[in-house]
């Protein structure tokens, strides 16, 4: 109902309340008088009530008259926050970002630059990162959950890739072993001792780089967290290959060697094909390819 009645009429009522005359209201609204009183009776038809006091000098409102001009009020509010609002978006960056990140090669190297740039631009647009293994980062990203995932390079159409960085995967030794006297080591040397299986997002480049050679890993300990694996192959139970930016800084005890031949992966931004979610989705996006052509 409120939605067909004159919207001149909504926005005289409370100057009409306010003022106590009409030719004043539609004179602030820069209306003719005649055209200000035909709105007002226009909205007394459809509303079916009287909206004014006639007759009554100051003009007053009737007490239906009163609860539309609250209304409208209101709606006045309402609109003034709402642009409010989009200005903020538009100008501010206002919004949440979703970010899922397939593990620590990511969520260490690459992301925190990102967020630092767009945190000294866009004060308030806030991103949110979520870390798992490759599968269900993917996942997140088709079903909608997530704005963007950081990705190892692939070929799935529905998808636009923003290239970020080029990573290679290294052997882990320990320090004290036979192999970290050697240069690079090749698929054969590590498929003669014990081996420590990542499972935080490398393990299927890891085991295509062995099958390249036609050689198998003796897997012995499926390990997720990069720093159990490193503990493990300081402890002599095997040697792993991980990615290389997921080592840490500080690997004491524990040698990185380069495999031979070398295995290099491009790591991806990555968000569903077509328009973004959100003018925020879209500043970040914009602001990691800043980032990735100046690295």
């Amino acid at each position: 109902m409120f939605d067909a009645l004159p919207q001149l009429a909504l926005r005289l009522l409370p100057l009409v309340a306010r003022l106590g005359n009409l030719s004043e209201a539609a004179r602030a609204l820069d209306v003719s008088q005649p055209a200000a009183s035909k709105a007002i009776v226009r909205a007394e038809e459809m509303c079916g009530l009287a909206l004014v006091v006639r007759g009554r000098r100051p003009l007053a409102l009737t007490a239906e008259g009163r609860i539309l001009a609250e209304h409208a009020e209101r709606q006045e509010e309402l609109a003034r926050l709402t642009a409010r609002r989009l200005d903020d978006c538009r100008a501010k960056g206002d919004g949440v970002v979703r970010i899922a990140s397939f593990g620590a090669s990511a969520s260490t190297h690459i992301l925190p630059q990102i967020v630092g740039a767009v945190a000294r631009r866009y004060g308030r647009l806030q991103i949110e990162i979520t870390e798992n293994t490759d599968q269900p980062t993917l996942q997140a990203l088709h079903d909608g959950s997530v704005d963007f995932a950081t990705i190892v390079e692939t070929e799935d159409p529905d998808l636009e890739l923003l290239h970020l960085k080029q990573d290679h995967l290294v052997a882990l030794v320990r320090s004290g072993d036979a192999l970290a006297r050697r240069g690079a080591l090749d698929a054969r040397a590590l498929a003669d001792v014990p081996f420590i299986m990542t499972k935080g997002g490398s393990e299927p480049l890891v085991r295509a780089w062995f099958a390249r050679a036609g050689a198998e890993p003796k897997i012995r300990h499926s390990i997720q967290q990069i720093t159990s694996i490193l503990a493990l192959v300081r402890a002599g139970m095997g040697v792993s290959v991980i990615a290389e930016t997921a080592v840490p800084e500080t690997h004491e005890g524990v040698s990185v060697k380069p495999l031979e031949p070398s295995f290099p992966r491009t790591i991806c931004l990555a968000r569903r094909a077509g328009g973004f979610s959100s003018h925020a989705a879209e500043i970040v996006w914009r602001m990691a390819a800043e980032q990735a052509l100046g690295r």
